[in-house]
């Protein structure tokens, strides 16, 4: 009984099988030569040509050679060439355009087709020689077992390489997420004021950008600790020296309600202990002014010649009491950059200092030098007072810092410290050394541009 499959006449169910047989060799052949190459399919087809009941599978190209060089009749390729555009699965006819610069015609041998002599079905083993009964319906054939195991075999690569980019990608996460789950908890504890955290330890040996931000959080703890503790420390200076002057204030108040005939002194106490936290407030706000401040570098240009004339006449004015002589080096003509007030109010600080600890009817040097090579302007204050210990000689430009010698004219102590910020907001340094002949010479450097 006849039947038709796909526009292509089929006699019987064996018939049927051997077409489907034939399809399978092909698309077979066609994705070794898809994904392996040529080099692939010449591998492929010889070891076909060894198994006696595989269908010849033909590769030729567009001038009709097989790429095993085997005889093909011009008839057989003209066929194929014919049904190659049919997309029917039982043609078993490919064109597919290989690695190396060919395009082939693949198809199977197919005798029903007439494409060529059949080496025939292979022998049914399921019966005993003799027994020429066809293979029982729905009967898989071994090479179909086989092609669906080759057609399988791409999938081993794909799910190795998918487990293996896993596996990669899962260790690359956790190089990159370690170190920022450290900076996480580090700042997580500084939030809850844990400010000695620190988190470059803890990225080992690490030489990336993430290292380098475990070092600027680091710095940045630090510099947070210094300000915090800094400010902790202003807080409990300034509460010291405003319960000073309020307790004599009291005991004056108390004295003139006590004896109300030294009412005249008890005012006298009173008012100087009033101008002197009036004085520590007005040097308080200046000190946390500049703490904050950071544009000192203005575009302003200060005639030093001037403020420096300025500055030590009103200097010589106030150490009249004390008879002191203020020699002073007139410097050449220099311009600096910056603020005028803060300027004037470093220098003044450091020569309004001096006056204060030099000995009555002694002399103060101020001496101011050029630099050109350096482009730096030196100004030195020399006094003739007793002078400081070494270890007071950074010390005395903390705030509050008195030092260890008492003057009839207690200070506040924020002096220097003034005049110590206002230095270094202008990116220049001060530093005191003691005189050989005794007293202190504190030098302030200021950089300067020569144009």
């Amino acid at each position: 009984m006849s039947r038709y499959r796909y526009g292509i006449k089929m006699h019987d169910n064996q018939n049927v099988t051997g077409v489907e047989r034939h399809a399978h060799f092909a698309k077979a052949a066609y994705s070794v030569l898809k994904h392996g190459g040529s080099v692939a399919l010449k591998a492929f087809l010889a070891e076909r040509e060894s198994e006696p009941f595989a269908p010849p599978i033909y590769a030729v190209d567009e001038s009709g050679q097989d790429i095993l060089a085997r005889p093909v009749s011009a008839e057989t390729i003209a066929q194929a060439r014919e049904l190659v555009d049919s997309f029917a699965f039982d043609h078993a006819v490919y064109s597919v355009s290989a690695d190396d610069g060919h395009t082939y015609l693949l198809f199977a041998s197919q005798p029903g087709l007439g494409f060529g002599p059949d080496r025939g079905p292979p022998p049914d083993l399921s019966h005993p020689p003799g027994d020429m009964r066809g293979p029982p319906p729905g009967h898989s054939h071994d090479l179909n077992a086989e092609f669906r195991q080759f057609s399988r075999q791409p999938v081993l690569p794909i799910i190795a390489g998918t487990l293996v980019s896993f596996i990669f990608s899962w260790l690359l996460a956790g190089y990159f997420a370690k170190p920022i789950r450290h900076l996480r908890q580090a700042f997580e504890a500084m939030s809850q004021g844990h400010l000695h955290t620190t988190a470059a330890p803890k990225m080992g040996k690490r030489r990336d950008e993430l290292a380098d931000l475990g070092l600027h959080f680091d710095h940045m703890a630090e510099r947070i600790r210094i300000l915090v503790d800094a400010q902790q420390q202003l807080l409990h200076d300034v509460s010291h020296e405003l319960r000073s002057p309020l307790a004599r204030m009291q005991a004056a108040i108390g004295l003139a309600l006590q004896q109300p005939e030294k009412m005249a002194a008890s005012l006298q106490r009173i008012e100087r202990e009033s101008q002197r936290m009036s004085d520590l407030i007005g040097e308080l706000l200046t000190f946390s002014r500049l703490e904050v401040d950071d544009s000192a570098h203005a575009e302003q240009t200060i005639d030093m010649d001037e403020l420096l004339d300025e500055i030590v006449e009103d200097a010589r004015f106030e150490a009249n009491h004390k008879a002191v002589k203020i020699m002073f080096s007139r410097p050449e003509h220099v311009l600096l950059k910056g603020r005028a007030e803060l300027v004037h109010r470093a220098i003044e600080n450091v020569l309004r200092n001096a006056i204060q600890h030099t000995a009555n009817a002694s002399h103060l040097l101020v001496d101011v030098k050029l630099d050109k090579t350096k482009q730096l302007l030196s100004i030195s204050i020399a006094d003739q007072g007793p002078g400081v210990s070494m270890t007071e000689l950074t010390k005395i430009f903390e705030p509050f810092y008195r030092g260890s010698h008492k003057t009839k004219q207690d200070s506040i102590g924020l002096g220097l410290a003034i005049a110590k910020r206002a230095v270094e907001l202008h990116f220049g340094k001060i530093y005191a050394v003691n005189r050989p002949e005794g007293g202190l010479r504190i030098v302030m450097e200021f950089p300067y541009s020569a144009k």
